[in-house]
């Protein structure tokens, strides 16, 4: 099982009862906290839950998943965090920082409603939290030493990361072979460099992994084409630099950390605020060019990833592809020179059932507009048809694959854009690469 802190407590209120709104601005306060703590803080902002209950999630770390705090409309506040892809360190150093909101917040934590695997929130016993950590992590490589497939083995990373390459065990700090599962599962010992965060310091080591797990996670390898993507490539510049100025002998990843510093030089859409460090750049393109070109390069999204859709479809797309939902529930990822759409849509017929692929691929098959046909899709249950021209789009002529796919009762109109009649393969294996499972 993994690792997850749960607590429970109590905050004194006035009044005695909270509207939803008023749970909202004590939530949106202790954000501003957990904010003033520093750099640790990657992001802290209240959001609204499926129920539209308002939820302050905290980023401390890429490798593990927000922190959450609710807070009940009588005063009862509960905090979840898993911790265990991170490490100890973030475990030790999230329970020394909710303590220490909970005196600021008039909060009192509730011992009987603790849930901590490692009992570390209330023992402090740091060397017993870490034998924990080990322990979880030999019991989930102990898990996957047998494991085959065609896909990669997620270790402390899910699987809707989509990641394919490029090794057979993909960890949130890199690849490692098979026969690293074996070694960690007999020695527990061996798996203590998986983890991102293993002293609760924030020192060049901190800043160095931080960096490294988001440079292999979620760096695009290109300019930023959002504001998210301009913070991100800030967010690591920025860890790089810090953990150079802590450790200026420190091993970093000098030739990635190149192309970072030209992802800000090139971003013309002024996504990113990173000054221009002239000496900074001297130093880390002098180390850069001393690294041996034959060491393998960092970044999962330097390989196509398959980002999975909504109701159980999934795509492959080119890894450097950014991705947004609009409120139509129409997904789109891109790049500079490359597009792809997709909306779903359910049939039922007058009777309640569904119809079959073949029927609904029919439905589908008259939105279609002129152009070249293209191999349709025949597989798995599925049935797709597509045409591949000219399109105008924005007062901009390019070139469009349109296809539409069907499962039982459902239909998916996918559209691959590209800048020209050169990337029909490309437009016609990614339409091709739709999947569709429960």
């Amino acid at each position: 099982m993994p690792i997850t802190l749960y607590l429970t407590g109590r905050a004194s209120l006035v009044p005695q009862r909270l509207t939803r709104a008023e749970a909202r601005d004590w939530l949106a306060n202790a954000a501003v906290w957990f904010e003033g703590l520093g750099d640790a803080v990657l992001d802290a902002r209240v959001v609204r839950d499926p129920e539209e209950k308002p939820v302050l999630l905290v980023v401390l770390h890429p490798a593990s998943p927000p922190v959450e705090v609710r807070l009940g409309g009588n005063g009862r506040v509960r905090l979840s965090a898993l911790t265990s892809p991170a490490g100890p360190g973030y475990h030790v150093h999230l329970c020394d920082r909710v303590r220490q909101f909970a005196a600021d917040f008039d909060l009192t934590w509730d011992d009987s409603a603790t849930n901590d695997p490692t009992g570390y929130f209330t023992s402090n016993d740091r060397p017993g939290c870490e034998r924990q950590f080990l322990r979880w992590l030999a019991g989930v490589c102990g898990a996957a030493v047998d494991h085959r497939s065609d896909t990669p083995t997620y270790v402390g990373l899910t699987p809707a990361r989509g990641f394919t390459g490029p090794g057979p065990v993909l960890t949130p700090l890199g690849p490692r072979a098979r026969d690293w599962l074996g070694a960690v599962a007999t020695d527990p010992a061996r798996g203590r460099d998986f983890f991102a965060w293993w002293a609760p310091a924030a020192d060049a080591e901190f800043y160095r992994n931080r960096a490294l797990t988001r440079l292999w996670c979620d760096f695009p390898w290109r300019p930023p084409l959002t504001e998210d993507e301009g913070e991100l490539t800030d967010q690591v510049a920025n860890d790089l630099a810090t953990a150079y100025k802590l450790d200026p002998a420190g091993e970093l990843p000098w030739r990635e950390w190149l192309e970072v510093l030209a992802a800000i030089e090139n971003d013309s859409d002024g996504h990113t605020i990173t000054p221009s460090d002239p000496s900074l750049t001297e130093a880390v393109t002098q180390r850069a060019w001393e690294a041996d070109p034959a060491d393998p390069v960092i970044g999962y999204r330097r390989f196509p990833v398959r980002v999975s859709l909504c109701g159980g479809w999934s795509i492959e797309v080119p890894g450097d592809f950014a991705r947004e939902w609009d409120d139509e529930r129409t997904w789109t990822g891109w790049n500079a020179t490359r597009t792809v759409w997709f909306h779903a849509v359910g049939f039922t017929k007058k009777d309640g059932t569904r119809p079959t692929s073949e029927e609904t691929v029919g439905m589908g098959r008259r939105s279609l507009p002129d152009g070249e046909p293209v191999p349709g899709i025949d597989r798995d249950g599925l049935q797709g048809e597509a045409v591949f021209g000219e399109a105008e789009e924005d007062g901009r002529r390019v070139w469009r694959l349109s296809g539409v796919t069907a499962a039982e009762g459902q239909l998916v109109v996918c559209h691959a854009y590209t800048g020209g009649p050169d990337d029909r393969d490309w437009a016609v294996r990614t339409w091709h690469s739709l999947r569709h499972g429960n």
